[in-house]
């Protein structure tokens, strides 16, 4: 289920590409997070009830993440023969979810992806709902996915490896410095040579 390598506060998962029943029209994926002390523990869930909203319960250890629009299969391969040399078409592929891309405080809706701890285990759980809003089928919990430990030097995600953010300020300070006095260096010469 993981599809990128995990970071410290955030991992990327698969998503399922297309779901299909008989029984129902599937058409919201909800996505539960489970936060487990270690990686062969599983999460005791017995019903969904006992997945909690961050938004209600902040430090809950089992929630639901978002959800987003299930794509049916029909639609799915009627998509694949699209003619896409037509202007009036944009081509979005969505490649995955990313667990742990937000803080509660500065996001709206009814779920929280919150930001994950480092060096932590976590599971991961794909609902389906109907189009009643109805959760009528799940996936497995995923493997455990661990979070990186910030506290080690290789494995933090940095943007700038090897660079004090003091430097960069000065780097940039020092490019637009420079490209001052090369315009003043022009408009000096010009106005130089109408005398």
């Amino acid at each position: 289920m993981l599809l990128t390598s995990y970071m410290s506060t955030y991992f990327i998962v698969n998503i399922p590409k297309c779901v299909s029943s008989s029984k129902f029209s599937p058409a919201t994926v909800r996505i539960a997070v489970a936060q487990v002390p270690d990686s062969s523990t599983l999460p005791g869930v017995i019903d969904t009830e006992q997945i909690e909203n961050l938004r209600k319960t902040p430090q809950a250890t089992l929630y639901f993440a978002g959800e987003f629009k299930s794509v049916s299969c029909r639609v799915t391969r009627d998509l694949l023969v699209m003619d896409l040399d037509d202007s009036q078409y944009e081509l979005i592929t969505v490649i995955g979810y990313q667990v742990g891309a937000e803080f509660c405080r500065q996001t709206k809706g009814p779920f929280c992806n919150q930001a994950l701890k480092p060096s932590t285990f976590y599971r991961v759980n794909f609902f389906f709902l109907d189009d009643k809003s109805a959760i009528r089928a799940h996936t497995d919990w995923s493997t455990a996915i661990q979070t990186r430990n910030v506290t080690n030097y290789e494995s933090a995600d940095v943007m700038f490896e090897g660079r004090a953010g003091g430097m960069i300020v000065i780097t940039i300070l020092v490019s637009v410095g420079g490209a001052v006095l090369v315009v003043a260096l022009i408009v000096a010469v010009a106005l130089s040579n109408k005398k």
